[in-house]
């Protein structure tokens, strides 16, 4: 597996990088960038053991509303958002760092009318996504974050076969 070292910004994107829908495979108005890495099976893979990835939304647009077992991190790369982590919600902006804990549900919300970015690493191999349980969502929603999420905003996690 060849690995870029250097990725350069170019218009619209970074070079060489394709640009890709919120969920792989699928058209969707927020756009992904995997910049260096990707998933992996195992961490016998070739490969770097961590992704980085650049999300952009449009203005209006939201991530997806979910949990997972992995941490991540979040670091503002253009414009002003919201970030729902548990039950908390901060305006982020421009080199703000945001960590999500694992099982922590999180949403990044685009409220403003510009374009709205920021760099997401997380571990190559990693877990799926999940929706939040009715009674999560019901909690979440009775927050001060419940005025800011948008739990249909994006495309569900896709179902994945149970592992044998």
């Amino acid at each position: 597996m060849e690995q870029r070292r250097v990725v350069r910004r170019a218009d619209g994107g970074w070079e060489g990088v394709e640009r890709e829908g919120y969920v792989p495979g699928t058209q969707t108005p927020v756009v992904r960038h995997t910049l260096i890495g990707g998933r992996k099976e195992s961490n016998a893979d070739p490969g770097p053991s961590q992704e980085v990835r650049y999300f952009a939304l449009p203005p209006g647009t939201v991530t997806r509303l979910e949990k997972h077992e992995h941490e991540h991190f979040v670091i503002v790369g253009e414009g002003k958002g919201y970030a729902i982590v548990g039950s908390d919600v901060r305006e982020i902006r421009p080199h703000d760092v945001v960590y999500v804990g694992p099982w922590e549900p999180h949403q990044f919300v685009n409220r403003s009318a510009e374009q709205f970015g920021f760099f997401c690493i997380v571990p190559a191999v990693r877990d799926f996504s999940q929706e939040l349980s009715e009674d999560e969502l019901r909690c979440l929603m009775a927050t001060p974050a419940g005025a800011y999420a948008d739990p249909h905003g994006a495309p569900p996690p896709r179902a994945r076969e149970p592992a044998r």
